[in-house]
């Protein structure tokens, strides 16, 4: 094995970012992953805190217990357990303490309340550059895979080159893989049975140390079966460190930013490690944009182009504007001729509702429902929305669902959104040919949110290479913005420790309207089961199934198309618009969201007619909207122009 000697000069050379500065073996780190002691009171503050969290404001404490039932071994009804060991923890040494209370957290299977051990534990990250899927046979049986090998961290684990791409994992430390997750599911944190075999899948290989304590040994053994030749053997990889402040909040824009989060830091963590190891799974996305989590292409598939959007997060790294604006102009420009789309956001971890939101609207010529979620009916939240600055970030709306079940015996207020409806549509429509979601059970929190909202409108069909996907529905708040923000009786914790809540939980609307997310997920409309060869043609194969799929469907006999840019000054345009339709009887006409106009277009059939409208002389700023009827006065299409 190298020692970290050996391999500085080749990480200088073989990485760009500064977090590979910071790669180290846990046999030598392993003393600095540590746990501080914490004296009676200081357990006492955090004990008392996680209840705060756990008993006042875990919007999904009723639903959890309900849905995985109580047992010791797995799920812990969270009131009681933490009152257990709040009596108990006399009895108990620091790292007891927090490990029992760990289990409380993790046994919930929610992503979204996290227990984040103290500093410096909570700084690391062990991995091995092997990473594992589930695969599925052509005769339904399952089975894991090898199916990423981190090229770029192999330099630290050399003994990695006996392994190769569609290895079959049998044993993980001498045990049969599937035991190891069967066994670990209530660790893992994954909901429902797709989503928590994936994340205790995922935890084999990275264990983020702000939640997981280190591995027992300084080397994973595995023993596996040769893709190639069938061969069976064994192998042993050392555990590599990450030593590096750990992703504890996401991308915002402001402090408001902070109220619309949902996100699974757990796997976003091992997205950045990806990232920083240069090694992308996202062949298909061959063209960049403004916002690098947002990237696109055009492919053929039996003579046809149909589009491919890869969104890796919710969490833009330049921002939500940027983000939309980029996805726009590949709709309006680069992907405007294709007859299909399909989205990718499989393995997207989460972000910002808000962006979610947005989104839905480009796809379709309806009107879209955005996200509604709901309060847990407590004393501690009605104070946070009534006695504090925290409340002052809500708007009205939030005040007014709680305010209406305060004194009643209801669990939950009802459910209201983060945008009104009309916000949710001022953009319009982009986007004209048939839509695919592609997700899986790694698709987590906003990217929940999205694969359901474009299902519950009636946008798309979701393609999954699960039944279901991670299934994190709620909007998660850090424990330290209730202290910002509220103040008493929420306390700062010791030693950089945080902690994080489910708060307002996710309720579906429209096709499955009062439907959770949470456990249960997005239910794909068609399953598309990643198998072994999906590991070699970067997913090739699937893409054309699902394109074919979108192909073989009807489509939109009405089409619009204009002859200036989406956002165009009145400088450039003059005011007017000229746009050919197909197969539409109205134009309807909008100025800043109110009606102004209805032209009769009268175009029948596929020959284009071109429509010209002109903007009244005294409007020089804001939107107009075109919207196309049938004689029923079905809405076919929209779009809206900037000026």
């Amino acid at each position: 094995m190298f020692k970290l000697s050996t391999v500085a000069s080749l990480l200088a050379l073989s990485f760009t970012t500064g977090a590979m500065a910071q790669i180290s073996y846990l046999e030598d780190t392993r003393d600095q992953i540590s746990i501080q002691d914490y004296s009676y009171e200081q357990k006492a503050l955090v004990a008392e805190q996680a209840k705060l969290l756990l008993d006042g404001l875990y919007v999904n404490k009723y639903a959890k217990n309900l849905y995985y039932g109580l047992s010791p071994a797995g799920h812990l009804d969270p009131v009681v357990a933490v009152d257990d060991l709040i009596n108990n923890m006399g009895n108990l040494s620091s790292s007891q303490f927090h490990q029992q209370l760990q289990k409380i957290f993790l046994s919930q299977r929610d992503f979204h309340l996290d227990y984040n051990y103290p500093a410096p534990m909570k700084n690391f990250v062990s991995f091995v550059p092997v990473h594992f899927a589930q695969t599925v046979n052509t005769d339904g049986s399952k089975e894991v895979r090898v199916n990423r090998i981190w090229q770029n961290y192999t330099v630290l684990a050399p003994e990695t080159s006996t392994v190769s791409l569609g290895d079959k994992v049998i044993a993980y430390n001498g045990q049969a893989v599937t035991d190891v997750v069967n066994n670990t599911l209530f660790q893992g944190g994954g909901a429902n049975p797709d989503g928590g075999f994936v994340g205790a899948l995922n935890n084999l290989t990275i264990k983020s140390h702000n939640k997981q304590m280190p591995p027992q040994n300084d080397a994973l053994t595995l023993t596996l079966e040769s893709y190639e030749t069938g061969e069976i053997y064994s192998v042993n990889l050392p555990w590599l460190v990450y030593n590096g402040n750990p992703s504890t909040q996401a991308n915002t824009e402001d402090n408001a930013a902070q109220f619309t989060q949902s996100i699974n830091y757990e796997f976003a963590t091992f997205k950045e490690l990806e990232a920083a190891a240069q090694d992308s799974a996202f062949a298909l996305a061959a063209n960049a944009t403004a916002e690098p989590t947002v990237t696109w292409n055009k492919v053929q598939v039996d003579g046809e182009s149909v589009g491919y959007i890869k969104i890796a997060s919710f969490s833009p790294k330049n921002g939500t504007n940027t983000a939309l604006v980029a996805i726009i102009d590949i709709l309006d420009n680069q992907l405007s001729d294709t007859k299909a789309l399909i989205i990718d956001v499989r393995s997207n971890p989460g972000g910002n509702i808000l962006y979610n939101d947005y989104l839905l609207q480009l796809f379709t010529p309806k009107r879209v429902t955005p996200s509604h979620v709901r309060f847990i009916n407590t004393p501690e939240n009605h104070h946070i929305l009534n006695n504090s600055l925290f409340g002052t970030y809500l708007s009205d709306n939030w005040h007014q669902v709680l305010a209406d079940v305060q004194g009643t015996n209801e669990q939950y207020s009802a459910a209201t959104s983060f945008m009104t409806k009309d916000a949710a549509n001022q953009i319009g429509q982009a986007y004209y040919g048939n839509v695919g979601v592609w997700a899986n059970a790694n698709t987590y929190s906003a990217g929940d949110m999205f694969t359901c909202g474009m299902q519950d409108n009636g946008i798309a069909t979701v393609f999954g290479q699960h039944e279901r996907t991670g299934a994190g529905g709620a909007n998660v708040i850090e424990h330290g913005l209730f202290v910002q923000y509220v103040g008493a009786p929420y306390q700062a914790l010791p030693y950089d420790q945080s902690m994080r809540v489910s708060w307002r939980q996710s309720v579906r609307q429209g096709h499955h309207i009062n439907a959770l997310i949470e456990d249960y997920g997005c239910v794909a409309n068609e399953v598309v089961s990643y198998n072994v060869e999906d590991i070699f043609d970067g997913d090739t194969q699937d893409f054309n199934t699902i394109a074919r799929k979108l192909l073989a469907k009807p489509t939109a006999r009405a089409t619009v198309a204009f002859n200036s840019d989406r956002f165009a000054p009145v400088a450039e345009t003059n005011g007017v618009y000229n746009f050919d339709v197909t197969n539409t009887e109205y134009v309807d006409v909008y100025i800043d969201g109110t009606k102004v106009k209805r032209i009769s277009a009268f175009a029948y059939g596929t020959q284009a007619k071109t429509i010209s409208y002109t903007l009244p002389s005294n409007v020089t700023t804001g939107t107009v909207q075109f919207v196309g009827l049938d004689s029923g006065k079905t809405r076919l299409w929209n779009s809206t122009r900037f000026f």
